[in-house]
């Protein structure tokens, strides 16, 4: 049974994180401007916190060059971090804090399935990171160690 849930979450981790890369990804091809986002966050206020809104319009909205860049680059680390299993835990905060943001802003699309999904694979962190790409080296390297040996 230990084993099997190892396996599940660990492929729940590596979809988790194949959504984030591909998300980054398209974001990168479609020349991604968060702009648009500040004036629309600007504009209304429905259902966005007013700190929140201050946030975007001020900050996001001075150094949106930084964001259009911030922003791709940020969901592609998460996405390649989770799928290897490299840094899983900053990855999955990474991811949280990335949801939580897409959420004040409004842009409920896909982001409660994948903050759900994150926060369950906080909480089962263990069987979600038995499988990763460092643990396999590691166990690869010292094998081939020991036949070197004999």
């Amino acid at each position: 049974m230990q084993k099997a849930s190892n396996i599940i979450f660990s492929i729940v981790r590596i979809l988790l994180g194949l959504s984030w890369l591909q998300q980054g990804i398209f974001k990168f091809q479609a020349h991604f401007d968060i702009f648009g986002l500040v004036n629309s966050i600007h504009q209304t206020s429905n259902g966005i916190p007013a700190w929140y809104q201050a946030f975007v319009v001020n900050i996001v909205g001075h150094l949106f060059p930084v964001f259009n860049i911030l922003i791709p680059l940020g969901e592609v680390c998460v996405g390649l971090g989770l799928i290897f299993g490299v840094l899983t835990k900053g990855a999955l905060a990474g991811a949280v804090f990335m949801n939580t943001n897409y959420w004040l802003s409004n842009m409920i699309y896909i982001y409660p399935i994948q903050m759900l999904v994150a926060i369950l694979l906080i909480v089962f962190f263990k069987r979600a990171n038995h499988y990763r790409v460092f643990k396999l080296l590691t166990k690869f390297k010292a094998k081939r160690n020991q036949e070197l040996m004999m």
